[in-house]
Parts: structure tokens; sequence; C-alpha cells
């Protein structure tokens, strides 16, 4: 059911709504970030070309004392710039898989592009693209019967998981932001409780993350920290294509989708080294299987789907944000 305020956008009554009981595992791509000011793959790479060497420059300016060897960085930062922007490859992480000997400047690019976004952009109505916040359609859906001041203690029963391919952390900022401020009045004496709430549903990031936040570890990097400070510190945290490929994370994602009645790719390009790294479609059995295909013509969309279906069902792929998949099929 919904209704429309004054600005035309969709306000959505959850009267109805019940906690997510069925197994599901939501698979994250770029496209699931993008409402809240993080880069897609196509604006990373013109992020990366573009507007990276001013931090790099800061980073010299801060660091390196010698003028040799601040002449040969930036000498280094232009054989990167120059040569990734004359790839054409789209993605950044393909590129420096075939390009080992950026590994470490590349992870600093994209370690301050994604702080800057993370920086730039906010969450629920202070989103860019606040009329595709799925992130708090799914709060709703977790929460919706939570009434009473202890009810936080059934967060962790909604049976719903999530392997992330992204390297921001604007989803477990607004679970923890959510979940803390949901039940502000106790929060002060239940704080490791609703930890521990968070933490019974897995998050994982299965090619690193810029860094931990507050309340995930230590060296902790807050989120929304102006990147032009801290970004250099956390680049070591990120992961690229096939450096993740054994971790604990990559096996735990895999057992996660092995058990799940439902898996939804949300803002998932579908690249093949994904898949791959996940065991898909040789793990998948009877899950039912459900994909954004945003922008997307019929015919690719046939491309994506063919790999993922089995005998028992057809995978539903659609030209839908995630927001929308979410309300269509959740």
């Amino acid at each position: 059911m919904t209704k429309f305020d004054m600005d035309g956008l969709i306000v959505y009554s959850y009267n109805l709504l019940l906690m997510i009981k069925t197994k599901t595992v939501l698979v994250l791509g770029a496209g699931a970030s993008y409402p809240y000011g993080l880069p897609l793959a196509k604006e990373l790479r013109k992020q990366i070309c573009f507007e990276f060497a001013p931090y790099f420059e800061k980073l010299l300016e801060g660091r390196e004392r010698n003028e040799w060897r601040r002449k040969e960085q930036r000498e280094h930062l232009q054989e990167f710039t120059k040569a990734f922007f004359k790839s054409s490859d789209r993605s950044i992480d393909v590129w420096l898989v075939k390009n080992p000997i950026f590994t470490q400047i590349g992870k600093q690019a994209i370690s301050s592009m994604i702080l800057n976004g993370e920086h730039k952009g906010d969450l629920r109505e202070k989103a860019p693209h606040h009329d595709q916040d799925w992130y708090s359609y799914l709060w709703q859906r977790m929460t919706d019967e939570f009434t009473q001041p202890d009810d936080y203690k059934h967060f962790s029963e909604n049976e719903v998981d999530f392997i992330t391919f992204n390297y921001d952390r604007s989803l477990d900022q607004f679970l923890y932001e959510s979940l803390t401020y949901a039940f502000y009045d106790v929060y002060s004496n239940t704080y490791k409780e609703i930890i521990e709430q968070l933490n019974k549903r897995r998050l994982i990031h299965v090619y690193g993350q810029i860094g931990p936040l507050e309340w995930q570890g230590s060296p902790n990097l807050p989120y929304g920290k102006d990147p032009n400070s801290v970004w250099p510190r956390f680049a070591s945290h990120l992961k690229i294509i096939y450096e993740a490929e054994h971790t604990s994370e990559v096996e735990e994602a895999r057992k996660l989708i092995q058990k799940a009645q439902r898996i939804f790719f949300l803002g998932f390009g579908f690249a093949k080294e994904n898949l791959e790294i996940l065991q898909i479609p040789n793990i998948l059995e009877s899950q039912k299987i459900y994909g954004t295909a945003f922008g997307l013509t019929s015919i690719e969309i046939a491309k994506i789907s063919a790999p993922l279906k089995k005998q028992s069902y057809k995978p539903i792929i659609k030209p839908l944000n995630c927001l929308q998949l979410l309300r269509e099929y959740l």
C-alpha cells in the first residue's frame, strides 16, 4: 500500500509488513550503494582518472620530503592514470589484476574515492537519490513489529544476511545507527547486546572494506570522514579480485548462498569474476533467484539470466532498481 506526499515522492505504509522469516541473502554490487552517494564502476573510473591526483599530491606533501622521491612518485601517478584511462577498461579492479605494478597506487585511488563518496553522500532522507532508498525499506521490513524497549533483542531473528562486493560501509553504518537510535532510551545500557544483534546477521565484504567502523574494530575509521586526512592508512584493507579467493569471508559467503532459500542480486553487474569467486552457478540448487537489471535491454537481461538457470526454476531478473525489486518480491 502506498501514498504520495506533496513532492510526488512515494511514502510507504508498512503496517502490514512482517519480519523476514525466509532464509534470504542479498548480494550487493555498486548499484546498491549508488543511492547513498557512492560511485558506480564507470563513475569510479572517471574519478580515478581525473580527480585522484590532488589527493595523491597532498599525500606527497605531507609524507615525502625527498624531492627526487616526490618526482618519482608523481611520474608513477601520471603513468597509472594515463594507462588506466587509455585502457578503456570499465573496472579498476579487473585492470589491476592485469597490471599488478599499479596495485598499491590503485588501492590508494579506490580508497580515496570511496571515502570521498561516503563523505559527500548521506543516508535516509538526505541520501542523494533518496527516492531509491532501499535501506530504509528493508529496515522497516525487519523492524516494523518492534514496539517495546527490549524488542531490539529480536533483530537477529530476521533471516537476512548480506554479501557485498563494495568497499564502502554505508549499509553497515545505516544498520548500526538505525538499531541504536531506534532504541535510544536503552542504548547506553544495552550497547553490547545491540552490537551482538548486529553481528548475528552476517554482512560480508568479499573484497574487504576501507576500514572498520567504530563498532567493528580498531584502528577504526569513522563514517563520513574527510578523505584528505585518513585515506592512505586504510588502502591496505582492500583486496583486489583473486586476492580474496581463498579467504574465510569468501568461504562463509558461499555457505550462506548454499543455505539460502532466496538470493537477491541488488545493483550487481553479474561480472564473470564475481560470480566465479562465489562459485555461482555451481553451488546453486533450489534457491529462488531475483536480480536488478536497471537500464539493461531484454537481450542483455537474457544473457545475465542464462548462467543462473536451473531445471527447477528460472531466475527473475528485472529492469528495476533495488528498491523496486525488493518492494515487488521480498
